[in-house]
C-alpha cells in the first residue's frame, strides 16, 4: 500500500496551502468544495475506462495512448489522496504494473541494458515525449510505493533514463533506421534539449520542445528525487534552462519538433513546458534556478493573461491545441504563490474554474468525451486543490 493514503481533508490547512508566501488563497471554501466534487466525478468516470489495462474502454478517442493513460493514472493517484478512495489508488497501481510490463529492452550504445516504450505498445512510435509523460506518472507513483513493486518500477525507470542518455546500438524496432548515441544534446546553442526519438522514419536528435520538457525536465527531476543521480539533475536543469532560453519576444514558448518550428501549438507547448517548470524547482534544491524559473515564466504568464478567452478557457473550442491546454492553469497556479501573487493571475484561474463548473461549457470543452482534455483537467484541478500533489 502507498504510504500516503489519506482521507479527504477540508478546511483551513489546505486553503492556507494555496496561499503560499503570503498570497491570498486562490480558492474560497465554496469554490474549493465545488471543485472537489467536480474532480471526484472525473475520477469516478475514469474508473469506468479500465485505465489499468492500458487500453481504454467505453471511448473511441485514442484508447491506446501511453501518455493519455498515464495522465489518468496520475489523476487517480491524486484522487486517492484528495477523496480518500483506495480504489483510485489500486487502479493507478494496476496501470503502472501494466506499463512496466510493456517496456522493451535494448542494448545501448555503451553496452548497458536500456528500456523504452512505443506510444501505443511495442510497435508504436518511439516518441520520447509520449513515453516521457507516461514515465513521469510511473516515477510519481514510485515515490510512494515500497518493497518489490518499488524496485520493479525503479528498474524500469532507470533503464529508460539510460536509453534516453545513451541510445541504442541499432534500431530497437528493426526498421533499418540509424542507431543512436543518445538524445540529450550536450553542447552548442541547444545544449540541454532532447531530440524526439524516431520521427517520420528517421532518427531524430534535433530539439523537440515537448520531449525536452516532459522527459528531460519532469521525468528526470522525479527520477533524481528517487535516486540522487547527479546526471539526472544535470539533465533536468539543462532542460529547464533551454526552455527558458528559447522563449519568444511575445512570451510564448516555441514548439520545435525535429528542430523545425510550428505556430500551431502555443497552448500545448506551455502545458507540457509547465511540467518541467514545476517539477524541476520542486525536486532540485537550487535557489538560483527557482528564481530563474519564476522570472522566466513571467512573460509566459503575461501572454496567457492576454489570450484567455472571455468564457475563461484558452484556445479554439475542441481544437487539438485546446485539448492539451489545461496545463497552462497548472503553470499559473504554481506561479501565483511561488513567483508573484498577481491578482490578475488569481482571477484568471478562478475564471477558468467557473468555466468548468458551467455544465454546458464543460461538456462542449470535451469533459468525459475527449480523453486528453479530461485527463489534463483532472491533473490541473488536483494541483489547484492541493499544490504539488501531481509532482510529489
Amino acid at each position: 500500500m502507498m504510504r500516503f493514503m489519506v482521507a479527504l481533508t477540508l478546511g483551513t490547512t489546505l486553503l492556507a496551502g494555496n496561499a503560499g508566501h503570503g498570497a491570498e488563497p486562490l480558492l474560497d471554501e465554496e469554490l474549493r468544495t465545488q471543485l472537489l466534487a467536480y474532480h471526484a466525478d472525473l475520477c469516478d468516470w475514469a474508473m469506468t475506462l479500465d485505465v489499468g489495462s492500458g487500453m481504454l474502454k467505453n471511448t473511441t478517442d485514442t484508447p491506446w495512448s501511453i501518455f493519455i493513460n498515464g495522465n489518468f493514472a496520475r489523476m487517480l493517484l491524486a484522487g486517492a489522496r484528495l477523496h480518500g478512495k483506495a480504489e483510485y489508488e489500486a487502479e493507478a497501481l494496476r496501470w503502472c504494473d501494466t506499463f512496466v510490463g510493456q517496456q522493451q529492452l535494448v542494448t545501448t550504445s555503451t553496452g548497458e541494458t536500456g528500456g523504452y516504450w512505443g506510444d501505443h505498445g511495442p510497435t508504436g512510435n518511439l516518441y520520447l515525449a509520449d513515453s516521457g509523460t507516461a514515465a513521469t506518472a510511473l516515477a510519481l507513483v514510485a515515490r510512494h510505493v515500497q518493497g518489490e513493486r518499488r524496485e520493479r518500477y525503479l528498474q524500469a525507470l532507470q533503464r529508460f533514463a539510460v536509453f534516453v542518455h545513451t541510445g541504442c546500438r541499432e534500431d530497437p524496432q528493426g526498421q533499418g533506421r540509424q542507431a543512436s548515441s543518445g538524445w540529450v544534446i550536450g553542447e552548442g546553442p541547444d545544449a540541454g534539449a532532447l531530440g524526439c526519438g524516431y520521427y517520420n522514419g528517421h532518427l531524430s536528435t534535433a530539439p523537440y520542445t515537448i520531449a525536452t520538457a516532459v522527459n528531460g525536465g519532469a521525468f528526470m527531476a522525479l527520477l533524481y528525487s528517487l535516486t540522487g543521480d547527479e546526471r539526472l539533475r544535470q539533465t533536468a536543469t539543462g532542460a529547464v534552462r533551454w526552455i527558458l532560453s528559447k522563449r519568444l519576444p511575445d512570451g510564448r514558448l516555441p514548439y520545435l519538433l525535429d528542430g523545425q518550428p510550428s505556430d500551431d501549438w502555443p497552448l500545448d507547448t506551455i502545458t507540457y513546458c509547465a511540467e518541467a517548470l514545476v517539477a524541476v524547482p520542486t525536486h532540485v534544491d537550487d535557489a538560483a534556478l527557482r528564481q530563474q524559473v519564476g522570472e522566466g515564466a513571467k512573460p509566459v504568464v503575461e501572454w496567457l493573461l492576454r489570450t484567455q478567452n472571455e468564457d475563461g478557457s484558452w484556445g479554439a473550442a475542441r481544437s487539438a491545441d485546446q485539448q492539451r491546454s489545461p496545463g497552462v492553469v497548472t503553470l499559473l497556479a504554481w506561479y501565483y504563490p511561488n513567483a508573484e501573487a498577481d491578482v490578475r493571475v488569481g482571477e484568471a484561474i478562478r475564471r477558468y474554474c467557473r468555466f468548468l463548473l458551467e455544465p454546458a461549457r464543460s461538456e462542449n470543452y470535451g469533459i468525459k468525451s475527449l480523453v486528453r482534455t479530461t485527463g489534463f483537467v483532472g491533473l490541473t484541478l488536483a494541483e489547484l486543490l492541493e499544490p504539488g500533489i501531481t509532482f510529489e
